[in-house]
């Protein structure tokens, strides 16, 4: 298996951004040292309410239907020798940026940037702002850099964000038409820096062995170190500030309410990453027309989200020293229709598993979705997808007394050069 093969997997089942189509058109200068990807993405919401118990509850909780914020990224390259190379993604992503983070959310912003070193072995060293997830098989939306998923959302249950740390990766060719894939990373649970003595360390080991007939296999492991304080039953950062380990919140979603605008009110928060540990089975199969991918895995942490009542609850601030435990799951398949037309569905749910919580306790999604690929570089998706959130599933969206549940079409149109 050649290295050009060896590269071309690696970039599939690490999650390497790359741009699946148009590539190959990059703007090339300095002698073809540095080169310039871009993409840009558009898309149109339908009416989308939120019914039963929510945790907002106001007269505008039904969005009118409209057209998104417009988000483009630039994706640069900059090969300095045979051994040292720079990537850096420039993006405005609205979903991402707040005020209270310290962006300014009308600018554009460094999404992802590293410095690569490429050693003879076939292992690359990256060093800068590394993803960190549990996932092998990445197919997610995240800001305009979008063709890799056939749907317009993630799921709820993606575990996956962008922190700095140092991000080891490696592929080789094993014999018997199999090749293998890893990568193992530490990083400070911050997408900007964190210093205080409530970070910790994440730390990362992901692996893939992928057969010539289609199938693959691979797991994840994610591991929190934090540190709270408790008194009188209810934990804290020693700081007094926001637990900032994102592994379980997941990439904001096009997916918007009136009232809360692009914010990552869709995703399941169970654990909230204090001392936590998570683990995901993948397998996928890929042959021809037809993809088929499920998974399974499980995220525990020594610590639960607790309101001031001392119940459970997500996002709320507060921890009790008590087991939180999530299960989550999902199956996706996609079919190339003809041509440049494909099919596209999906669902994934999670259940939680803190302390006596057994009723009550689970999320779904559904997506259906279809695309046509109007030349190389542009892609047209429609999506409806339909979530539910049930009292004590950890869902954003739920109040704790009862299950709310939402559903929509949206129209994504995309361009990568």
């Amino acid at each position: 298996m050649n290295k050009k093969i060896v590269f071309i997997k690696t970039v599939m089942f690490l999650g390497v951004p790359m741009l699946p189509f148009g590539s190959t058109s990059a703007a090339q200068f300095m002698d073809g040292k540095l080169s310039i990807n871009g993409a840009v993405m558009q898309a149109f919401q339908s009416p989308i309410e939120l019914e039963g118990a929510g945790r907002v509850t106001t007269a505008d909780d039904e969005a009118s239907a409209g057209f998104q914020r417009f988000r483009y990224a630039l994706q640069i390259n900059a090969e300095i020798d045979e051994t040292w190379s720079v990537f850096a993604e420039l993006a405005e992503e609205p979903n991402d940026l707040s005020t209270d983070a310290g962006f300014d959310p009308f600018g554009i912003h460094m999404d992802l940037g590293w410095i690569q070193a490429d050693f003879n072995n076939g292992v690359k060293a990256r060093l800068g702002t590394i993803l960190s997830t549990t996932q092998t098989f990445l197919r997610y939306s995240d800001g305009a850099v979008v063709q890799s998923n056939p749907f317009i959302g993630n799921t709820p249950v993606d575990m996956i964000t962008a922190e700095e740390g140092l991000w080891l990766l490696g592929a080789k060719d094993i014999g018997l038409s199999t090749d293998i894939t890893w990568d193992i990373g530490v990083s400070t649970p911050s997408f900007l820096r964190d210093h205080t003595k409530s970070a910790g360390f994440n730390m990362q080991a992901r692996g893939t062995v992928n057969f010539d007939n289609g199938l693959s296999l691979g797991t994840g492991f994610f591991k929190t170190n934090g540190n709270v304080d408790c008194s009188g039953g209810v934990c804290s950062r020693v700081d007094g500030a926001v637990v900032n380990s994102l592994i379980g919140l997941g990439d904001g979603d096009n997916y918007a309410f009136a009232t809360r605008g692009p914010s990552q009110v869709n995703h399941v928060a169970i654990i909230p990453g204090i001392e936590a540990f998570i683990w995901q089975a993948n397998a996928q199969y890929q042959k021809g027309p037809l993809l088929i991918h499920g998974f399974y895995g499980q995220a525990k942490d020594d610590y639960a989200w607790q309101d001031t009542g001392g119940k459970y609850r997500p996002i709320s601030g507060n921890f009790e020293k008590v087991d939180a435990e999530m299960e989550f799951y999902g199956l996706e398949t996609k079919v190339d229709v003809a041509g440049s037309l494909y099919v596209a569905a999906r669902y994934t749910a999670s259940e939680n598993k803190t302390g006596d919580i057994s009723n009550d306790n689970s999320l779904y999604r559904w997506q259906l979705a279809g695309g046509y690929h109007i030349t190389d570089s542009t892609l047209l998706k429609v999506e409806y997808a339909k979530q539910k959130e049930e009292a004590l599933s950890g869902g954003q969206n739920v109040n704790g007394t009862g299950s709310a549940e939402w559903d929509g079409v949206s129209v994504e149109m995309s361009l990568v050069f």
